[in-house]
């Protein structure tokens, strides 16, 4: 019988065909969920009736397409992006119900003086 010739003992030979695990199409996989803000963006339109609740809205809707194709550090960006338009949503509502209601009050206070 022939002998075998003994096993390399080197270094290991990296897979050409391996996934990278950093850089790439998507960037590594996110740490756990990413939130898309889809549900605090449609109350904001619904409650505050802003117009800048919209692009929180579409920013939220792009969140689970793209890490479903494994665009991760896309889905990141555009949850950033969601939260972000829906904290101004928020706010500018709260303000303008703010005014509106200080001005409701105010024509209350000034109607019942009148009388």
């Amino acid at each position: 019988m022939s002998q075998l010739p003994p096993l390399q003992t080197g270094p290991p030979i990296p897979n050409p065909y391996a996934s990278p695990n950093v850089g790439g199409y998507g960037g590594g996989p996110p740490p756990g969920p990413i939130k898309n803000w889809l549900v605090e963006s449609i109350v904001s339109l619904i409650c505050c009736g802003g117009l800048f609740a919209i692009p929180a809205i579409v920013y939220a809707a792009k969140v689970n397409g793209l890490v479903a194709a494994g665009n991760y550090q896309a889905a990141m960006e555009a949850s950033a992006n969601a939260k972000k338009w829906l904290i101004i949503a928020v706010c500018i509502g709260v303000v303008c119900n703010l005014v509106i209601g200080g001005i409701q009050v105010l024509a209350a206070i000034g109607a019942a003086n009148a009388q």
